[in-house]
């Protein structure tokens, strides 16, 4: 059974007892048919599609009631339609199309799924109709639950395939030396400061051997009292020579490391966002905004981190370790042979405790990325949360992703709070042969007490680091892991490029024609098929049908934000792939329903679209957008901040702000995407101005919501399905008294209810 979601138990049972079958498919929506938050549940087993209402579930003793239910061989065209802050799920039936479900932006890469699989199974029906051998789909299992890796089990990142523990570090490690060319020098620097901290680390302890044998307690003749207070003054100058010299080096050498990681973090961070902007939208369709954040923010300071504290404190002490070692032997190898009856104890613990911190660590970075991806949605969605009155539902869905971090760190720190004391427990019983064999060296007189203690004071330093080295492949693994993630998104290719003989288009006259044109965003199902347009330069297109007839995908291929699955979409005679992407959409100029605007100035928004535009063009932009009243009227004028996108402005503000933006971009293909469906009346009469002044002299096409605003277009272009139904002007199809007919009547008798209803 594949159910992507736990069901109610209520739930369960009801569908355990019928005669629907297995269920294969549970997915809980998060939206109402009528945009309220509300958690209805699709279900699909073999032969029937179900949903159950989810105000059910709120009552005590309340039945779970299906308010929708369908043969899955009934089920054509199913398919996800693009709304605002969310989608839904569509499919006809009986030659009728019904909305299924609505859900939030949150829940979209579940429902492209499923969208795909009732099309797999659409398709297996047609072949079996037709007397075809088809294997039968299956679902992707697709979840907002912990991911684990195929081969070892270690949970992953959130919206990441890359292992700690399955990775190829070597392979990480030297990627990430490619990021260090550039300072080589710096790095020679930091490799002698290196060397020398360790160097002058060791001498100051080994100076003990001398103050206890030649001067403390002279193992042999003892000197005068005056050589030995001149000898005394000398070991203890120069071990503060030593200490003083080392952290000298020590302040460099940490300056040096903190440019050096600081510098290769940055270059990774730009790196990483220069190709973040380069993706596709197609890259961003399937990912959560909250997820991408956490790899260009947490996991390069993550690298950074490591890099700039534990990778230096791990070299120096791995040398350190070395230099102690040749030490030890030197001064008695018979010692340094018991003291390593304890390390296989010590290698074993740490091998068993490493695999349980490696199972640790994930879970923390999963649940820290699931909570950053809430706290991401509920701040982009704060206006939404407020207009229903959802704060107490926002705090209930933060809380147990909050405990759930906390609960995953208090495990993790508590297994390092109880491993560390173990491993020092056990380092410590070394110690403790040597001091016992070596107080009986001493004291039988096979021993001087200076050397006795200089190798317990070298011995002392010898587990600081071994515990240190230890520790710091965990430190590693957590670095590489975050590099490997950032070199995922790297390595993501973007589906739209520039062709290798990509030209420029200096000035683009607005031919435009669609050549059989067949476009789907999920291959199994084409949302344009066969898609057949030509556009004279100049002449304004209306785009008219019911939602998801694929009315804006024609505006997305024209911009190339995706690329045409088959047939060829040509500017002035030049197939699209054949132009250079900024070329293109440098010439084409959006309007669209709900504008977005960056937190900064009136004045930086309309500029936005001209680099370098004067103070001067932007006042004559806003002037032919009929914007300039209303911003001279604040008391900032165009240095009037607009808010996070936006807010401080009115809808109508906005779009006015939108098209003085459009009018300073002077496009030559303007696109109007429902540009005053969501004003009042007097807004849309100053916008509908500003549009006027704005479509002349340029090829226009236009998607309205009233269809009375597409009045004055020189065609309309009907869609229906993917596929052109009717073309003519406004009266022409009114007359013909087909699908456009249809729809202006539908609009009309929605209007009177509306009027009736006051």
């Amino acid at each position: 059974m594949t159910v992507i979601e736990k069901l109610p138990p209520s739930l369960q049972t009801l569908i355990e007892n019928g005669d629907a079958g297995e269920v294969l498919i549970a997915v809980k929506t998060d939206l109402s048919l009528d945009g309220a938050f509300n958690e209805d549940w699709l279900v699909i087993t073999k032969d029937y599609l179900q949903i159950f209402r989810g105000d059910d579930f709120s009552s005590n003793g309340r039945q779970p009631t299906s308010r929708f239910s369908t043969l899955i061989s009934q089920l054509k065209s199913p398919r996800i339609e693009s709304l605002i802050g969310g989608g839904a799920l569509l499919a006809t039936i009986d030659g009728g199309t019904i909305e299924l479900v609505r859900y939030s932006n949150s829940k979209e890469r579940v429902f492209r799924r499923v969208s795909k699989y009732l099309n797999d199974v659409a398709a297996y029906h047609d072949a079996l109709a037709n007397g075809e051998n088809k294997p039968a789909p299956v679902i992707d299992e697709v979840t907002d639950e912990p991911q684990y890796c195929p081969r070892c089990g270690l949970l992953l990142a959130e919206g990441s395939s890359v292992c700690p523990g399955c990775m190829n570090k070597f392979r990480v490690v030297a990627r990430l030396a490619q990021y260090l060319k550039p300072f080589k020098k710096q790095i020679a620097a930091f490799s002698l400061m290196l060397l020398a901290t360790t160097m002058v680390g060791l001498v100051s302890p080994y100076l003990m051997r001398p103050l206890m044998d030649v001067v403390l307690v002279p193992s042999g003749e003892p000197l005068p009292l005056r050589e030995r207070l001149f000898w005394l003054a000398m070991i203890v100058l120069g071990m503060l020579t030593t200490q003083l010299a080392g952290q000298i080096i020590n302040i460099g050498q940490g300056r040096l490391a903190a440019r050096l990681s600081h510098q290769l973090a940055h270059s990774l961070r730009v790196e990483l966002y220069k190709h973040l902007q380069r993706l596709s939208l197609q890259f961003f369709d399937t990912r959560k905004s909250g997820s991408l954040m956490t790899r260009l923010t947490q996991d390069t300071h993550e690298l950074e981190s490591v890099l700039s504290h534990g990778s230096q404190y791990f070299i120096v002490n791995l040398l350190t370790l070395a230099g102690i070692i040749v030490v030890l032997i030197l001064l008695d190898w018979w010692l340094f042979m018991l003291l390593l009856i304890p390390i296989p104890v010590v290698v074993v613990l740490t091998r068993f405790f490493r695999r349980r911190m490696q199972r640790l660590w994930p879970r923390w970075w999963h649940f820290r990325g699931r909570m950053n991806s809430a706290i991401h949605d509920n701040l982009s969605g704060i206006r939404v949360v407020k207009a229903f009155a959802q704060e107490s539902r926002e705090i209930d869905r933060f809380g147990p992703l909050s405990s759930d971090m906390t609960e995953a760190g208090i495990r993790t720190e508590q297994m390092w709070s109880t491993v560390f004391p173990i491993l020092t427990f056990t380092t410590a019983i070394g110690a403790l042969i040597v001091w016992f064999v070596g107080g009986r060296q001493v004291l039988t007189g096979t021993l001087s007490l200076g050397t006795l203690l200089t190798f317990i004071a070298f011995l002392a330093m010898f587990y600081v680091p071994l515990q240190f080295v230890n520790r710091f492949s965990e430190w590693l693994s957590r670095a590489l892991a975050a590099a490997e993630r950032v070199f995922e998104i790297l390595d993501s290719p973007p589906s739209v490029a520039d062709a290798a003989d990509a030209v420029m288009i200096p000035r683009i006259e607005g031919r435009v024609e669609f050549w059989n044109v067949t476009f789907g965003y999920n291959a199994s199902h084409p949302v344009l098929k066969k898609f057949n347009l030509s556009v004279e330069p100049g002449e304004m297109i209306g785009l008219v049908g019911h939602s998801g007839a694929g009315k804006s995908t024609t505006i997305n291929l024209l911009c190339r934000l995706y690329d045409v699955t088959e047939g060829q979409i040509l500017i002035d005679g030049i197939d699209i792939r054949k132009i250079r992407q900024k070329e293109l959409r440098s010439q084409i100029g959006l309007v669209m329903q709900d504008p977005f605007l960056f937190n900064g100035t009136i004045a930086e928004n309309i500029s936005y679209s001209k680099a370098g535009a004067t103070l001067e063009e932007v006042i004559e932009a806003a002037k032919a957008a009929n914007a300039h009243d209303f911003i001279t009227a604040k008391p900032d004028g165009y240095d009037t901040v607009v808010g996070e996108r936006g807010n401080a402005l009115s809808g109508g503000e906005r779009q006015r702000i939108s098209v003085a933006r459009a009018i300073l971009h002077n496009p030559r293909i303007l696109i109007l995407d429902e540009a005053t469906s969501a004003v009042d009346t007097d807004s849309e009469k100053q916008i509908q101005e500003a549009i006027t002044r704005l479509i002349k002299g340029r090829t226009t096409f236009a998607i309205a919501h009233r269809l009375s605003t597409l009045r004055y277009a020189d065609r309309l272009v009907v869609i229906k399905a993917g596929q052109i139904e009717e073309m003519g002007t406004h009266d022409e199809l009114l007359k013909k008294k087909g699908e456009f007919h249809r729809l202006v009547q539908i609009q009309q008798e929605m209007s009177s209810i509306k009027a009736v209803g006051g």
